[in-house]
Formats: C-alpha cells, sequence, structure tokens
C-alpha cells in the first residue's frame, strides 16, 4: 500500500467525529452562540449549522487534524484581505471566538486536537449544472474572477499550501496510474499526462501566479432562487498557485454534467474575462488544464478506492461522468476543444453576443443586403490565430488567401500594440505625437530617395484616391492608364480605375486600359497587341479626345489581371512612354507590398522603375485600418503645400502602432527570406501538380503571390471558369481557404499570411491535388 505523492497526506487523514451535541456545547462555550444544530456535508472537515432563535445562521467548523496554525492563519487572513478589497463578494464572515480570537483548538474523547472555527452562514443552495442558463453561467465566471481579483497582491509566508488538488503537481498522478484499472480509462489517462508534460508542464511556473480559492467548483459556490451566486464557501484548499486554475476549476465543475459542455464552458469564460482577461499562454492551455483537472479526479478516487475506501467520501459522487466528459473531450481532439475555449476567451470582450449560425445569416441579409459573402456555403469564423481560422463549431482552416493578415491573424505583438496605445491616447495628426512621425520615417527608410514625403489615410481605396488628386494637380491632365482587369478601390474615383468591377457597357472617357506587361498575350487578353503597344495606343486615345495623361495606375504584381509578375524590359517601356507623356506613375502596393514578394518589401522593387507615388494598404496595419501615400515633396506641394494634408483617422496613433508592430515583425522574424523559402517551396509543388493535370495551364508566382491558372485546353488557353469556381468550393469543403481572380475568375489566388510554413504549403498542396484529381477524373 502506498501513501500516495507529496500533496496526498491531506486527502487521507480522517476527518473529526464530533456529535451534534458537541458540537453546540462547542459554539455555546467558546462562540457564545447557541441554537439548532444541524451537520453538514464535509470531505475533510466537519461543519454543522447553527440557526439562532433571533433567525441568525452560522457555520461551526471543526478542521480536519491535518490543518495546522499556519493554515488556519492563510485562510483567515485571505478571507480578511478579500473583505477589505471586494466587501461586495458574498464570502462567509469570520466570527471570533468570545476571547476575540479567529479561532481556537478543542480536543476529542480520544485525545485528538482539532482547530475550531465560526463563520457566518451564506445562503444559498448548490444547484445541478444542467439547470444553469447563459446567464448564470457567464456570472458564475465573473465571480470567479473577481475573487481572484480580490486575492491579487495578498501575501502569506505559509501560502504554499501542498495539495494534489493543485494543479502544478498534476505530473504526481502517474504514480497512482496503478488504481486505474480499467484499460480504457488508463490509455486515457497516460494520453491526457503526456500532453501535460509536453504542453503545460515547461510553462506552468511563467503562468501568473498568486494565492488563490483553488476550489471554485459549483459545490462551494451557492446560487440562489434565481441562480445567481449567493455564497461562496470552503477556504480550505487555498494556495499559491497558477490564476487560471480558478477558473480551471469552475470550468471543470460546469462541463463534467452540462448536456452542451464545450458551449456552457465558453459562457463561464466569457463571464471571467470580462473582469480578468486571460494571457495568451493561459487561453492557450484551457483544454489541457481542464482535461488534467477531470483526471485528477478520476484518478484520486480511484487510489482512494484502492487503497482508502474509507476515505472516498461525496468525490466518488459523479466521478463516471468526469471519466466519461474526459472521453468525450479526447474523442473531439484536446486541440479542437481548445481552439474554443482559445476564441471564447481571446473574443469575449467585444460589444455584440455570439449569433447561431443560422440566424446570422438571416439578420446579414436584413441589414446587409446581398452583400457577397465568399464560397457557395459561407463559413461563421469566430477567431483566428497565425494561417488558421475557427468557425462557432471549433473546425480549423488553413488560410491560403488573406493577404490582409500579413503577419498572422491574432498576432499577439500586433495586439499589444493597438491595445497599449488604444489605453493610453487615441486622437489625431493635428497634434504633435510620436508614433506618425516614426511611422513615416521607417516606411521612407525602405523607399528609393526621390520619395520623401508620406500622407496617412485609412485604406487602400482612399490612398489610390488621394494619389490620383495627386497626379491631375501635378500634371495638369485628367486621363488614366490601368491594366485590363486592374482593381484599386470602391470610391467614385478608384472604382473608374478598376475594370475588374466595371458593369457591362461602362467606359469611363478618362481612363484607358493597357495589358500587363508580360512576355506574351496571356488568356483571355482583348487584343493581340504587346503591353508596350497597348500602352502607346493608350495615351494617344487620351490625347485625341483632348485628354493628357495624369498616370499610369498599376497594382506591382498585376494582381486582379490573374498575378502577373511583370517582364522588366516591358514595364520599363511602358513607363518610360507614359512619363514621355507627362504623366505620373503610381504603384499600387495595398496587395503586393508588405514583402508579399519575398525578395523586396515592395513589389515595384524587383524592378528598376522608381515610381512617382506609392500606395499601400490593406496589410499595413495586420487588419487595423490604416493606408499611406508615399510621394516626392513637388508633387505633394502641386496640391497640399498651402493647406496642408489631414485626415481625422490618418495616422492616428492607434493605427499608426499596428502599422509599426507590422514592420517590426516583417524584420524581427526575417519575413523577407521566409517568403521566397516557402514561396519557393509552394511553387515547386505546383509545378508538380501542373506536370499531372492538364487542367492547370499555368503557374505564376512571386513570393507568397500565387496564381494558377486553370484552362481546358493547353493550346487555346481555353479558361476554365466553372472549374475554377468548383475548385474553390471543394477546397473551402476541405478546409482550405484560397480564392480566384483575372478576367475570367480561372486564376486560383494563394496569397496566405507571410507566417505560411512549409508544413501548411505541404497541407495546401495535398488538398489542391485531391480536388484535381476528381476535377480531373
Amino acid at each position: 500500500m502506498s501513501d500516495g505523492p507529496p500533496g496526498t497526506e491531506a486527502l487521507v487523514v480522517h476527518p473529526p467525529s464530533y456529535e451534534i451535541s458537541d458540537a453546540a456545547e462547542i459554539a455555546d462555550r467558546v462562540f457564545g452562540v447557541s441554537g439548532s444544530v444541524t451537520e453538514l456535508s464535509s470531505e475533510r472537515d466537519q461543519n454543522f449549522r447553527i440557526d439562532t432563535d433571533e433567525g441568525d445562521a452560522y457555520v461551526l467548523k471543526i478542521s480536519s487534524p491535518a490543518d495546522d496554525a499556519a493554515t488556519l492563519d492563510l485562510q483567515t487572513e485571505a478571507l480578511r484581505h478579500v473583505y477589505r478589497t471586494d466587501p461586495d463578494l458574498p464570502v462567509m464572515e469570520i466570527v471570533p471566538t468570545v476571547d476575540g480570537s479567529a479561532w481556537t483548538s478543542v480536543t476529542d474523547d480520544d485525545g485528538v486536537r482539532n482547530f475550531v472555527r465560526m463563520f457566518t452562514h451564506v445562503p444559498g443552495r448548490i444547484v445541478s449544472e444542467e439547470t444553469l442558463d447563459e446567464d448564470a453561467l457567464y456570472e458564475y465566471g465573473e465571480v470567479v474572477a473577481r475573487l481572484g481579483n480580490a486575492l491579487r497582491g495578498f501575501f502569506h509566508p505559509n501560502a504554499d499550501y501542498d495539495i494534489l488538488w493543485d494543479l502544478q503537481h498534476a505530473a504526481s498522478l502517474r504514480s497512482l496510474l496503478d488504481s486505474v484499472t480499467d484499460g480504457e480509462r488508463r490509455r486515457l489517462a497516460e494520453r491526457v499526462l503526456d500532453r501535460f508534460d509536453d504542453r503545460v508542464e515547461p510553462v506552468f511556473d511563467s503562468l501568473r501566479a498568486q494565492v488563490i480559492h483553488n476550489d471554485l467548483t459549483l459545490d462551494n459556490v451557492l446560487l440562489d432562487e434565481h441562480d445567481r451566486v449567493s455564497g461562496i464557501v470552503d477556504f480550505g484548499d487555498l494556495t499559491h498557485t497558477a490564476l487560471v486554475n480558478d477558473l480551471v476549476m469552475a470550468l471543470a465543475s460546469v462541463m463534467y454534467r452540462h448536456q452542451n459542455p464545450i458551449e456552457a464552458a465558453e459562457e463561464v469564460i466569457r463571464g471571467y474575462v470580462s473582469v480578468t482577461p486571460l494571457e495568451d499562454e493561459e487561453a492557450r492551455l484551457l483544454a489541457d488544464l481542464v482535461a488534467t483537472r477531470l483526471l485528477q479526479w478520476g484518478v484520486i478516487v480511484a487510489w482512494r478506492v484502492d487503497e482508502h475506501p474509507e476515505k472516498t467520501g461525496h468525490t466518488v459522487a459523479g466521478v463516471d461522468d468526469a471519466w466519461r466528459l474526459l472521453r468525450v473531450l479526447d474523442e473531439t481532439g484536446l486541440d479542437v476543444v481548445g481552439r474554443r475555449l482559445r476564441t471564447a476567451a481571446l473574443s469575449s470582450n467585444v460589444p455584440y453576443q455570439r449569433i447561431e449560425t443560422a440566424e446570422l445569416k438571416s439578420r446579414r441579409r436584413r441589414v446587409l443586403g446581398q452583400s457577397p459573402l465568399s464560397y457557395d456555403d459561407p463559413i461563421h469564423f469566430v477567431g483566428g490565430e497565425g494561417v488558421w481560422l475557427f468557425d462557432s463549431a471549433g473546425r480549423r482552416y488553413l488560410d491560403a488567401y488573406n493577404n490582409v493578415q500579413v503577419v498572422g491573424h491574432g498576432n499577439p505583438a500586433v495586439a499589444e500594440a493597438i491595445g497599449g496605445q488604444a489605453r493610453t491616447l487615441a486622437t489625431n495628426t493635428r497634434y504633435l505625437h510620436e508614433a506618425p512621425v516614426t511611422l513615416a520615417e521607417r516606411l521612407l527608410a525602405t523607399m528609393p530617395d526621390e520619395l520623401d514625403r508620406v500622407m496617412f489615410v485609412n485604406s487602400g481605396s482612399e490612398a489610390n484616391d488621394v494619389a490620383w488628386r495627386l497626379a491631375t494637380a501635378a500634371t495638369g491632365d485628367s486621363g488614366a492608364l490601368v491594366s485590363e482587369h486592374a482593381y484599386h478601390g470602391i470610391t467614385d474615383v478608384t472604382s473608374m480605375q478598376s475594370p475588374e468591377i466595371w458593369p457591362d457597357g461602362f467606359d469611363p472617357n478618362h481612363v484607358e486600359t493597357v495589358q500587363p506587361p508580360l512576355e506574351a498575350p496571356h488568356g483571355g487578353t482583348t487584343s493581340d497587341t504587346g503591353p508596350v503597344e497597348s500602352t502607346a495606343q493608350a495615351i494617344q486615345s487620351l490625347e485625341n479626345r483632348g485628354i493628357g495623361t495624369a498616370a499610369f495606375v498599376f497594382d506591382s504584381l498585376f494582381t486582379s489581371d490573374g498575378i502577373h509578375p511583370p517582364d522588366e524590359a516591358r514595364l520599363e517601356e511602358m513607363v518610360h512612354r507614359v512619363r514621355t507623356a507627362g504623366g505620373l506613375v503610381v504603384a499600387d502596393e495595398v496587395q503586393a507590398g508588405h514583402a508579399r514578394s519575398g525578395s523586396n518589401l515592395w513589389g515595384f522593387q524587383g524592378t528598376d522603375v522608381v515610381p512617382d507615388i506609392v500606395t499601400m494598404g490593406k496589410p499595413m496595419g495586420n487588419g487595423h485600418p490604416i493606408a499611406a501615400v508615399v510621394t516626392r515633396s513637388d508633387v505633394a506641394s502641386a496640391l497640399y503645400d498651402e493647406t496642408g494634408f489631414f485626415s481625422t483617422f490618418g495616422g492616428n496613433p492607434v493605427s499608426c502602432a499596428s502599422a509599426l508592430a507590422v514592420l517590426d515583425e516583417i524584420e524581427d522574424r526575417n519575413l523577407l527570406s521566409h517568403v521566397t523559402d516557402v514561396g519557393g517551396y509552394l511553387n515547386d509543388g505546383l509545378q508538380e501538380l501542373a506536370a499531372e493535370y492538364e487542367l492547370v495551364g499555368a503557374v505564376r508566382q512571386q513570393g507568397l503571390m500565387v496564381g494558377v491558372e486553370l484552362v481546358r485546353d493547353r493550346e487555346t488557353r481555353e479558361p476554365a471558369s466553372r472549374e475554377t469556381t468548383a475548385v474553390v468550393n471543394e477546397l473551402r469543403r476541405r478546409r482550405v481557404l484560397v480564392g480566384s481572380t483575372g478576367k475570367d475568375g480561372n486564376v486560383l489566388k494563394i496569397r496566405p499570411p507571410l507566417v505560411f510554413e512549409r508544413t501548411h504549403a505541404d497541407h495546401l498542396l495535398e488538398a489542391l491535388n485531391d480536388v484535381l484529381s476528381e476535377q480531373c477524373s
């Protein structure tokens, strides 16, 4: 027979065994309280309720012999600290002895000495978890967090109370596993402990730690008739350990009997983080900690039944339900469960309520109209991390499409920069502030020396709009050249420069389209004229209509035309023709910039072209709205020297903080080299698929901007538009996200966050291979 690992002593010591008459005598003699006495259930101590004739109620607690004076002093001072810091928390109050002490001791007939205390009785009842609604679960989480806050800053020299229920001792459970005789449960236990050893143990000591209650289950949190918290009892497991343990205890308590355990846990988490936001590491480990807590219960009960059957007590009740829940979590996948819990933790401080997907679609249609959604089967996303997005059911999707989150979804550095600045100051550029100046200096340091002025706005559309105003003011002309299927924005000006969204028959008089600068005409081109010739013709057409050329606006990778990294010589000649005609050159880096190409921070830097104006947007703040126009002082002077340039939100400190954090991430994580490496690896895999499947007409790639052109005939290059739509939606069904682009919509657009790894590329290639195999069969 084993005595068990450290921390088990308190679990096996026999509780006191006083009679009700003894309790009545002690209460009267020691505390001066008399009344009717009722014994209450308890695992380690003996508790008696005393109801006086005056209508007051008290609890007499005769402590386990395992508790010494130091432990009682810890608990007493902790309660006093809670009274001072959050007097509205419904904790029991200390009733002093007749001589004013917080406790005393009594001796039973066998000469065993026990400490004895008295507290006010807190009202309420223990409830069944499955009866609690969302509001009750939310408030439960709030109260758990409030108690943690109330104990923050509390110190006691005896706070290192050693008990196996503390999750920091979870590794010790291995020494008790021989008592788990059921083979399935034993294997399950070993899997959970293996994950604990791998994921939790190495970082446990780095988690926020303080004195916590450590047993805030629904056995120790009492509720009133409306299922609202009315009392918190039993501070017997109080110890110094990870703060998140209190939340974990609450989650495990709620989940093991609830009909919808994960949904119930999400509500408790939302309530908790409304008071105390979780740190990233705490949120990441929630599922593993909950599983370990459930395992603690199961293993300790098995050990007690095996070696100390007289000490099983009330802990046996419900333990089979705990094992069943643990098995369900294991079968679902702790990673899947963890994503849902983490999403609840990180998205709860938002001013909206989660809505069921079907209802959300209906409500969206009612207020947003036919605003387009991606994919035939739209997805309800609730969270993201790195290259992954998570839907409302906790399923994860590989994001190989969203270039906005250039340094990854939920990037901690960017989020911290935004939150830190938002809590400090959010104002505008009519006041002096370091953030816009620092950001402008850093952007200019990446540009050709000729470009020396920055103007901040809020979106790529605004940036391109401002660029056009600069070009027309500087040149005195009003004609625009754009590529055949370009997209440059949604304002009145930029939509006219975006053939991709032109309605049928729409042909702005001041806009001419030109071919992308390719080595040969691409599939779907409107003519056989080369790009340089088409530029010359476009300039002449504008002049024939009495409209001079103000600017040639181009996306540096010609993304909307089908992703065409330009032929350098042809692009340079096109630029020469434009400048000879008196026009300016605008490089739209909204899609191609911020290290997307891998070789350079900006797409135009892959050529010898030096633009007169550079615009940037989308990825600049990793999802936070910020954009910029970079140009020469003489160009800016043509429009803004007298008035200056001002945008209310453009260049505000919060947006600039996000953009600075993005630049830091690109530099600190060496993403330029990373993009070149992973982009090349992905391209190699795609070229192999192109060699195998006739449907693939071409693969065009620059860094992590990749276009896979699908054709029905490689000779004629007939676009496989319908097949492309099918491939995109089949990949979505396999939880891999890509888009489509090009005039005929037959180019798969692959542009993942730049933190995309080779393993993610393998995942994408495998899914695409499966889909192409089906399409070509």
